[in-house]
């Protein structure tokens, strides 16, 4: 008896009995590997397949046993998070989800966040949580690298894990926690404009060779023999060990994916609706408002604070009084900089919730606009809201317009570039 796996319509099985019998006797010899059988079997899950095959096969009897998957997922960000909550609850609601978090950014906000430490627990399905934060890091010298792959080993390792979900595929701890484990191979899922487009980003092969020494040496010191995982050094989305991309809108993708996969509309309110459902959602927004996803234009010298404030100024012109502009202030701001915002812009109300932005459009109805400069998040209103909302980029403004690719990318997503402060206005009204 021969024990496999197949999956199809997102359903996993496995496959205790198969027996196929073709009319040419030969099909049966011993030299007819069950690889090849196998093949023929996943051909013929196809209703249209199998019906050009039954001239050839007088007759296909397959047994098929419901399986529960063991996935884990590898999250560094916030974004990260919300996918994988959507991954798990749209996609493989039916398996044994597993959650590792590598050294994610601001992970010390999550606990005191009910939603974010809901999607980061085992209370939202999750089978077990491992908060690997300084994983095979420099942050952490006081555990050795090979006491961490061990304790990982003897942990995850035991779970017997079959898929992998991971955003980042150049990220050294991602890729090598894949590795502590034996698993040659990986599904990505969506990382903001890089995983649409990454040749811009790809390292010179002087620092690529310098990377791939530094993650051996990694290697070498944590006592990791894997050699059949492709390390990737060169550039986002570019590893070959990356077997899917699970993308918001993959029929923006300009580079090469092996296997796309859209995470629709319906998959997404499977997990909206989870949220809701348990009251993490709730509408706080009374009054027409913006949102001003900020970024460090300023202090990138993209902007001047005068220039960045005059856009600001235009957007809530249109606004009557009661409307607000919500200003989502980037990790990297500087406090001067959102005080005199604050100063010169009675109506500016400071959000500063750790939340994904994604998540305000699922809920707040009174939200019009979303502005910044090149966040993702300008992408996915459509995604993720019921209503219209407007998508604007900045970056005709700045000093330095965004690389011509992105700035495709994003128009393909349907967001606004005004190059004049008057069209701004318009976009709006």
């Amino acid at each position: 008896m021969h024990l496999i796996s197949v999956s199809t319509d997102s359903t996993n099985y496995k496959i205790y009995e198969c027996f196929i019998i073709q009319k040419n006797k030969k099909f049966l010899h011993s030299n007819i590997s069950f690889k090849y059988k196998l093949d023929i079997l996943r051909r013929c899950l196809n209703i249209d397949l199998y019906k050009k095959n039954l001239k050839n096969y007088s007759k296909i009897i397959f047994i098929f046993v419901r399986y529960h998957m063991n996935n884990l997922f590898i999250v560094n960000t916030p974004f990260h998070l919300l996918t994988s909550f959507i991954l798990s609850k749209g996609f493989f609601t039916e398996d044994n989800n597993y959650l590792a978090l590598i050294h994610p950014h601001g992970y010390e906000k999550w606990a005191s966040n009910p939603l974010m430490n809901y999607i980061s627990s085992t209370q939202c399905g999750y089978k077990e949580i491992f908060p690997l934060i300084h994983f095979l890091s420099s942050r952490n010298k006081t555990v050795p690298f090979k006491t961490q792959v061990q304790q990982v080993q003897n942990s995850i390792g035991k779970l017997h894990i079959d898929n992998v979900f991971l955003g980042s595929d150049i990220d050294p701890q991602n890729q090598l926690l894949v590795a502590s484990l034996d698993i040659n191979n990986f599904n990505r899922f969506e990382d903001g404009l890089y995983s649409y487009y990454n040749e811009n980003r790809r390292r010179s092969k002087l620092d690529e060779l310098f990377h791939k020494l530094k993650i051996w040496s990694i290697k070498k010191s944590a006592g990791i023999k894997n050699t059949k995982l492709y390390i990737n050094t060169s550039t986002a989305s570019d590893s070959k060990s990356g077997i899917a991309d699970y993308m918001y809108k993959p029929e923006l993708l300009q580079r090469f994916s092996p296997n796309p996969i859209v995470i629709t509309k319906d998959k997404i309110n499977i997990a909206i609706n989870d949220l809701k459902s348990k009251n993490f959602l709730q509408q706080k927004i009374n009054n027409p408002a913006i949102l001003y996803l900020s970024q460090p234009l300023v202090e990138q010298k993209l902007f001047s604070i005068e220039e960045e404030l005059h856009c600001l100024q235009n957007l809530i012109k249109p606004l009557n009084k009661q409307g607000q502009l919500l200003y989502k202030p980037h990790p990297n701001d500087s406090k001067d900089k959102i005080n005199y915002f604050q100063e010169k812009i009675p109506q500016l109300k400071i959000f500063n919730s750790i939340e994904p932005a994604e998540l305000l459009y699922t809920i707040e109805d009174n939200l019009i606009a979303v502005v910044s400069y090149q966040s993702t998040a300008l992408m996915y209103t459509d995604k993720f809201s019921n209503h219209v909302i407007k998508a604007i980029s900045l970056s005709d403004f700045a000093q330095s317009p965004m690389y011509y690719k992105y700035k495709e990318i994003m128009q393909n997503a349907g967001v606004y570039f005004p190059n004049r402060l008057n069209d701004i206005i318009k976009i709006l009204y």
